[in-house]
């Protein structure tokens, strides 16, 4: 018998949030199988199964938050199933044939420490679970009107015919989702956030980095460092009332993922070339794809950029990444014609740059005077 825990993903993790079960009550597992979908509140993670045999309880719901180390479900073997008793301790039962029949009454408790975390289980048929998952509806929310309050068919029925009444369906928000709210409301309701903006010139820099191979969004980020290391309150956290100035620029790369928004974070910028940053940006941005950016890769960020640029966006209002006191964010780079040396008409590569910033620490002429620095990097990229 196995127990299935929340795991923990990192030092800083607390809860895990069940995203989905892959397997159902019932099904053989192997060694290595997918079982569930975690999240914490910076990845998510499918837990895969380090033991083989029968899927014997789900005890953790889907779209439901547990601690760390609080158990979700059950393996057993095939002559064993799944009992809690009156006491709420789970049980499980021996029923091979084989063994005599005086032996198959006793029972082997999980533990007596289980008997202080008394499980939630909800009752239902197999086709009432089946109609349930392929119509999104959690079983949390529908009352059973069979024996013993257990959810049937009629139910889910019942249950989706006042969905359609109400023209709209209750979607449990994920872990991911759930951090994002939380971050933001803290953001909005802590930070005095304004944001000064600027339309910088690219051609040169596109020009320049695409001679050296590498993206311009490296160019950028090095030419961002250069920045922070120059304006070290923009490298900063504010928390409880004390501005923290970093020596490490350690800057976090916002990303839109079919999970939500992630900010994996390139450390210590300061000590990396162009080709340094290049190698480790396509690394993340991998690691992001793929579902595979750990915990460590999403801590320690003192600085964020985000770029809409390819979203067909100009300019925007950057969100604070708290408890950072600035953030970049890169609109899309447009032709125009612009006035350039003696009046002469030029096409140019144009592109906005926007700064929010905590103006309980950054003053507005500060923050001018970190986009015009930056500006004039962007602008003479042989810095590079």
């Amino acid at each position: 018998m196995y127990e299935i825990k929340i795991p923990k993903f990192g030092l800083t993790m607390e809860k895990g949030h069940i995203e989905r079960w892959l397997k159902k009550e019932g099904d053989s597992v192997k060694k290595g199988d997918s079982l569930l979908e975690v999240s914490s509140d910076k990845i998510s993670n499918e837990i895969t199964s380090p033991v083989s045999g029968i899927l014997l309880k789900i005890i953790g719901l889907e779209g439901e938050e547990y601690p760390v180390g609080h158990i979700i479900g059950i393996i057993g073997e095939k002559d064993e199933r799944y009992e809690p008793d009156k006491t709420g301790k789970e049980e499980i039962v021996k029923t091979t044939s084989a063994i005599p029949s005086k032996d198959k009454e006793s029972v082997q408790e999980i533990g007596d420490r289980r008997a202080a975390q008394p499980v939630h289980i909800i009752k239902a048929s197999p086709l009432a679970k089946k109609m349930a998952k392929e119509h999104g509806i959690t079983l949390s929310q529908v009352s059973g009107s069979g024996p013993g309050g257990r959810i049937v068919k009629k139910d889910i029925l019942l249950f989706g015919e006042q969905l359609k009444k109400d023209d709209f369906m209750v979607k449990k928000l994920s872990g991911l989702r759930k951090t994002m709210i939380d971050r933001l409301s803290r953001s909005y309701h802590q930070a005095i956030t304004l944001t000064n903006m600027s339309e910088v010139d690219f051609t040169e820099l596109k020009k320049h980095t695409k001679s050296m191979g590498v993206s311009i969004t490296s160019g950028l980020i090095l030419l961002v460092c250069r920045v922070l290391l120059s304006l070290k309150q923009f490298n900063s956290h504010f928390e409880e009332n004390q501005l923290k100035e970093y020596t490490a620029v350690n800057i976090g790369l916002a990303v839109d993922t079919e999970r939500g928004l992630l900010v994996p974070v390139l450390k210590n910028t300061e000590t990396l070339a162009i080709n340094n940053i290049q190698e480790k940006l396509k690394s993340l941005s991998a690691k992001a794809k793929e579902n595979e950016l750990t915990e460590e890769d999403l801590q320690g960020s003192t600085f964020t950029i985000t770029n809409l640029g390819m979203m067909r966006t100009d300019f925007f209002t950057p969100v604070l990444n708290p408890p950072e006191v600035a953030i970049l964010g890169v609109g899309r780079i447009v032709k125009k014609p612009c006035v350039v040396d003696e009046d002469k008409i030029s096409i140019r590569e144009m592109a906005y740059l926007s700064l929010s910033y905590d103006h309980r620490v950054i003053d507005g002429a500060d923050a001018a005077r970190f986009l015009e620095k930056l500006a004039h990097y962007i602008e003479s990229p042989d810095l590079l």
